[in-house]
């Protein structure tokens, strides 16, 4: 009786083993530094990234900066994260999701009011540079176009590392020891205050199209491509239709949101006739 006892007791452990989901973190910038970050990443594991994965994963969310969260993404750690923008260097190290999962606005050109003219014509950064403006700008972020220009020595650019770089540039412009900085309007309204935003003046960007996507990406492990592959097949669905078309309205003002929605259509095959 002992021995079938022990017998049970060990096919029962073993399947267990054998049933455990394996840990998949979901990595999330800390850019914000408030609850506008733990609400965004909420809102994407309801309505993505649990209906997706959480059938084959154990889900972990862990909040990082953007340093670390693209060295873990590169590394051999079962991690992925959400609206990630792919340059073919990410590509080198992490897999990306062949839909983008969110289109982002591009960052403008920001400065203070008596340094930029305001305007509603797009102003090129390398005119701003030949021009011996001097530029703040995040040293482990891509700005993708401008990449090669903000590493020409030649121009006189600030680059910040550690934690909370967006509210450290933002301090440098407002306290004029930077002409320009390269931001999103989001993030800096997450971090200065109504009267020093009113301060500053924006511009488009010559050297950057409309948009910029972000995709789901993970890191190249056998966990990833396989999250990678549930997200390809959950973009498909008209709960993702639904999701995306709610993200982009809510996010943009209706012209913007109008065309993005029209990409995703005519690009990416997503019908939101099907989301209603």
């Amino acid at each position: 009786m002992r021995l079938i006892a022990f017998i049970v007791i060990l096919f029962t452990l073993n399947t267990a083993k054998a049933t455990e989901k394996p840990k998949l973190t979901i990595l999330s910038h800390a850019y914000f530094a408030s609850e506008a970050d733990k609400l965004s990443i909420n809102l994407h594991l309801a309505a993505v990234i649990n209906p997706a994965l959480a059938d084959e994963f154990d889900i972990d969310v862990d909040f990082t900066n953007h340093a670390r969260l693209m060295k873990r993404l590169s590394s051999d750690e079962a991690s992925c994260t959400f609206n990630a923008i792919k340059t073919p260097e990410r590509a080198e190290s992490m897999v990306f999701s062949k839909i983008p999962t969110y289109m982002h606005m591009q960052r403008q050109v920001y400065a203070l009011k008596s340094t930029l003219k305001s305007g509603s014509a797009p102003i090129s950064v390398n005119k701003l540079l030949k021009n011996k403006g001097s530029f703040g700008i995040i040293g482990s972020t891509s700005y993708r176009e401008l990449d090669d220009v903000f590493a020409n020595k030649q121009y006189n650019v600030a680059a910040i590392y550690g934690e909370n770089a967006f509210l450290q540039l933002s301090r440098l412009l407002l306290n004029k020891r930077i002409d320009y900085i390269v931001a999103y309007k989001q993030a800096l309204e997450a971090h200065i205050p109504a009267h020093e935003l009113s301060q500053l003046t924006s511009r488009r960007i010559a050297e950057y199209p409309e948009f910029i996507n972000g995709f789901f990406t993970c890191s190249k492990t056998t966990a990833g491509y396989r999250a990678i592959a549930l997200i390809d097949d959950y973009m498909k669905s008209a709960e993702m239709a639904a999701y995306i078309q709610q993200l982009h309205s809510q996010s943009n003002h209706p012209d913007d949101a109008n065309a993005m929605l029209d990409i995703y259509s005519k690009r990416y095959g997503i019908r939101f006739e099907n989301s209603n």
